[in-house]
């Protein structure tokens, strides 16, 4: 009889002792790093044996589990330490962080990828040349975290592809981080292209058994080079030499769902651990990283210059403050869309909403129609004719009356791509254009067919949400359209301006890549608002978003943590979250160390800004403090001490949220 630890996905401290029988492991083989099957409170679960032993002491009878699923380990010494981290810094358990690590598949699956053809050596630019050496010669010193600031275009992928010719040829292993999993096939494509077989993507858009075969390849050593989105970062890789987090300033990096990690931070602690080198690159860097790079905790390189001597493109705000709520392009810019077609040139417009109208409104008595399960409108698609929440994916019919007075005239108000996509059909009847966003592209086959037909100069417009704007290249367009800057601003969140900025800036980067210089027509009602300005450049609105930031007491000059209670019943969401506001001004009145003390700020208890989603009612609590150790204390202590929640309740702790919606 064997003995052994296991870790569940379940959000509970600890692990859970079973037994092994002599006939589940008649050579008793060391069980440590596989999956087995348990019964735990009635029901069957996947567990992770994290130890074992011969011999247990236990006051409890101890049950067997049902069976051994992996013939071999399927996962690390070191991915256990990681999930441990993990699970301290982020507040949930160790089996919730390693099922972050390991696919649930039993069987695996190749992933099929089309044939790449090879490319030549590339010859790096002399600014290339230079952050390229200088972080070979700071590697030599011991220096590892560093940070490559290039304007978009500038050939930031050229100089990380060297940096990982290097890390192979030194027998280590590279993690190779993109926001989307929309835009690692572009980079896979590239990156095959160099480097083969080596290549191994991971995310969660694969099947669960073609990302298990990735995966082993990477386990098994065939695949030496990890890509994708943030899951990627837990790919089973013990000799990881360099961690590439390419557009590092993007929130897709956070997960929105427990455990509720910041891939930047953890790859940071990843690479201390294994004694490897992390470059976060983009074009518009986060507020924390760039602060963090002038303190010199991340060491700065700078791309200036477009590759090749490529121009940037030239950037027109066209203030809408008095265009007609009827028309969605400005004169101005449907004249130039007119001019690009008829040079034969490709157009990208962008408008980062979904559907057709951001909601309808009575005629009448002005009544919005709401979600009945969400806090939220309900979003107009026209395609489908339905309305559908975009939070909690609610649909239904259009309605034939007002729900208030019964009128029977609706207006749509605002515009979503498919509004956009509707007047620019109107306009430029017959022209080849496409739409994409999350209602257009359904797969990963879908979404590299249109990107064969955008580069074979298929099609010519191109109308899209943000999944356009980040990191695509497309040589033929000459012409971006930023249909409504504003959208990003008109949400009270710290991070507002900071999103509006990366979003236009991103999308204004895919003008004019190579060839003559491009064109980028910004449209807004808020001309002069710093955020918006950006052909000022990013120093401009680094020093007004700093400014704001310490101004407010947020990022990076405090680090927070949100504490969020959601129940299906609003009163008992309120009462609980004023309890654990009682319980933290108690522990705080508690700690022995008064300057300690002092330098934490608890905000709250409110409602959330979106006060229920899905039928779950949120209210939630803001710690602050420049120390994020001494609120993490506080914390600790906090799910110690606390009342068990009532039935359907949870509290959700967020370190270092993304946004405080």
């Amino acid at each position: 009889m064997k003995y052994i630890e296991v870790a569940l996905s379940l959000p509970l401290d600890g692990t859970f002792t079973y037994t092994v029988s002599r006939e589940q492991n008649p050579e008793n083989q060391p069980l440590f790093g596989r999956r087995v099957l348990v019964n735990f409170r009635s029901r069957k679960l996947t567990g992770y044996v994290v130890s074992e032993s011969d011999t247990v002491t236990s006051a409890y009878s101890i049950k067997n589990i049902e069976k051994i699923i992996d013939k071999t380990p399927i996962f690390l010494p070191f991915m256990l330490d990681f999930a441990k981290w993990i699970a301290s810094y982020y507040f949930c358990s160790v089996g919730e962080a390693l099922s972050l690590m390991i696919p649930r598949a039993v069987r695996p699956k190749p992933f099929a990828v089309l044939p790449v053809s090879s490319v030549s050596e590339t010859t790096l630019t002399p600014e290339q040349q230079v952050a390229y050496d200088g972080i070979k010669n700071d590697l030599r010193h011991n220096q590892t975290f560093f940070y490559l600031y290039g304007v978009t275009g500038s050939g930031k992928t050229e100089v990380y592809i060297k940096l990982m010719e290097d890390t192979i040829a030194a027998g280590k292993s590279v993690i190779f981080l993109v926001p989307e999993i929309a835009m690692s096939y572009q980079t896979l494509e590239r990156l095959r292209a160099k480097f083969g077989d080596l290549c191994a993507v991971l995310h969660s858009g694969l099947t669960g058994s073609t990302r298990l075969g990735e995966y082993l390849r990477l386990f098994n050593g065939k695949a030496r080079i990890a890509i994708g989105p943030r899951s990627a970062l837990f790919a089973p890789l013990a000799d990881i030499g360099l961690i590439i987090i390419d557009e590092e300033h993007d929130g897709a990096y956070k997960s929105d769902e427990s455990p509720r990690f910041q891939a930047r931070s953890a790859a940071f602690h990843l690479a201390n651990s294994m004694h490897a080198a992390v470059v976060l690159g983009s074009a518009t860097p986060s507020v924390e990283s760039w602060y963090y790079a002038q303190k010199g905790f991340l060491k700065l390189y700078t791309l200036s210059q477009r590759y090749q001597g490529v121009q940037l493109p030239e950037v027109r705000i066209i203030d809408t403050s008095t265009l007609s709520q009827e028309r969605i392009l400005s004169p101005e810019m449907a004249a130039e869309i007119n001019r690009r077609l008829q040079n034969g040139e490709q157009i990208l417009l962008l408008q980062n909403r979904r559907g057709f109208s951001s909601c309808l409104q009575c005629s009448s008595c002005k009544t919005v129609i709401e979600c009945p399960r969400c806090s939220v409108n309900l979003t107009y698609h026209q395609v489908k004719k339905k309305l559908i929440c975009h939070r909690c994916g609610y649909t239904s019919g259009i309605p034939t009356v007002c729900p208030e007075c019964g009128e029977k005239k609706f207006k749509k108000i605002g515009a979503g791509t498919e509004k956009v996509e509707d007047e620019v059909r109107r306009t430029f009847a017959g022209v080849p254009l496409v739409r994409i966003d999350y209602d257009t592209v359904q797969n990963t086959k879908n979404l590299q067919e249109i990107f064969r037909r955008i580069s074979d100069g298929e099609i010519k417009i191109i109308i899209g949400t943000q999944i356009i704007a980040k990191g695509l290249h497309f040589p033929g367009i000459k012409f971006v359209g930023i249909i409504n800057a504003d959208l990003f601003l008109n949400i009270p969140d710290f991070k507002s301006a900071e999103r509006a900025f990366a979003l236009i800036t991103q999308a204004a980067g895919r003008a004019g890549r190579e060839g003559e210089r491009g064109l980028v027509m910004v449209q807004t009602v808020s001309p002069d608002h710093y955020a918006v300005a950006v052909k000022d450049g990013f120093g401009a609105f680094y020093t007004n978003e700093i400014f704001y930031r310490e101004a407010v007491g947020m990022p990076p000059f405090f680090r927070l943590i949100r504490l969020v209670i959601r129940s299906s019943d609003e009163d008992t969401a309120k009462n609980e979250c004023d309890k654990l506001r009682k319980l933290l001004d108690l522990l705080l009145e508690t700690m022995p160390d008064q300057d300690e003390r002092k330098s934490i700020e608890i905000m709250g208890a409110a409602p959330c800004l979106i006060t229920r989603i899905n039928n779950n009612f949120r209210y939630h609590i803001l710690l602050k403090s420049k120390n994020l150790q001494s609120i993490r204390k506080v914390v600790r202590q906090m799910t110690k001490k606390m009342e068990r929640l009532p039935k359907n309740s949870y509290l959700e702790i967020d370190t270092d949220p993304a946004d405080l919606f």
